[in-house]
């Protein structure tokens, strides 16, 4: 494992995750941060979104990450959302720009693409799913043919567009054969795979259960899903599901891959009041939802946020990984379970 050096570093982390706290229009079932809704709007109204926003701008340009990734809310209808994307494009290689795709025609026909830096944008999207009418039962009824629609329109702009595909549906084959024909991608397309993660009061638990058995196949063998929907394998693009599968072999987390290094930076709110903001944040993608270093904007120092990867105890918390719920039932993990004062 590298050093750490006493110094906020440029390149300290590969890739820093934020969300843009502006509301969104989705009403997915199985997202959490759907709830957070009547908060976002709060936060935006009174102007501490933008002071958040603001500080993440100003971490990204002292940390200088590889890549960056912007989710929500929904990034695509913040009101600033081309300010912030051009203000960070010269501090990363990349912005990945997450979008539900689900807003009527009218906001569509709004978002400034023409003023945002298409080169360095990745337009990402996880596939709810993409049989109508299992996506009528998760969305709320959000009509499918304008989220086909939206896709369409969307993906003709002069940028890179990523989906991922969910694992867990057992008719994920037929999604991928409907997509490939009603959206007909080209080059511009990357495709990825990804299993539900379960989020903030186990919201996901019974579908993680329900399909444990046949999705630890499936993530075991990425490359047969990968031929079976005709991609090539420069379309498919590494993500977490293929970094962690090694995990599902017999629960050793000491094989993430996230643990050996600093591959991820991810940030959230966590609250605000009249002391000031206070962000969460954690270096992995299936880490516990309930765990999550503090971070008070205007108080702490940036090294921090490297200094807890090498000298906190957050390895600790690696046993209860969401990425292990995977694991075959009879599977025993023994593992140290210290708990973590953040």
């Amino acid at each position: 494992m590298a050093v750490w050096r006493n110094s906020a570093r440029r390149g300290a982390f590969k890739s820093i995750r934020i969300q843009i706290l502006y509301p969104c229009n989705a009403k997915c079932s199985w997202c959490a941060t759907r709830l957070k809704n009547p908060l976002f709007r709060e936060l935006y109204q009174s102007g501490v979104s933008d002071a958040i926003h603001d500080y993440y701008i100003k971490v990204i340009e002292r940390m200088q990450p590889e890549k960056v990734f912007i989710s929500g809310g929904e990034p695509l209808l913040y009101p600033r959302i081309a300010h912030f994307l051009n203000a960070i494009q010269d501090h990363t290689q990349q912005i990945n720009l997450f979008t539900s795709y689900q807003f009527s025609e009218s906001l569509r026909q709004r978002i400034p693409f023409t003023q945002m830096p298409m080169e360095k944008i990745v337009l990402c999207h996880t596939m709810i799913s993409f049989e109508p009418r299992a996506w009528a039962d998760m969305t709320a009824n959000f009509p499918f043919e304008l989220y086909v629609n939206n896709i369409k329109a969307i993906t003709r702009q002069p940028l890179r567009k990523r989906f991922k595909f969910i694992i867990n549906h057992k008719s994920l084959e037929e999604e991928i054969a409907l997509f490939q024909e009603q959206i007909k991608p080209d080059q511009s397309f990357e495709f990825g795979l990804k299993v539900i993660n379960d989020q903030g009061g186990g919201i996901n638990e019974t579908a993680i259960q329900q399909t444990r058995r046949f999705t630890n196949k499936r993530v075991i063998d990425l490359d047969e899903i990968l031929i079976g929907g005709h991609w090539g394998s420069k379309s498919y693009k590494v993500g977490s599901v293929e970094q962690m599968a090694p995990l599902l072999e017999d629960g050793d987390v000491t094989l993430c891959p996230y643990r050996s290094e600093p591959l991820e930076l991810r940030f959230a709110f966590y609250r605000s009041n009249h002391k000031g903001q206070v962000l969460k944040y954690r270096y992995c993608p299936y880490f516990p939802s309930d765990f999550g270093y503090r971070f008070h904007i205007g108080r702490d120092n940036l090294d921090k946020l490297e200094r807890n990867f090498y000298k906190g105890s957050f390895h600790n918390h690696c046993h209860k990984c969401r990425f292990l719920k995977y694991l075959p039932e009879d599977t025993a993990i023994e593992l140290e379970s210290d708990v973590l004062i953040s």
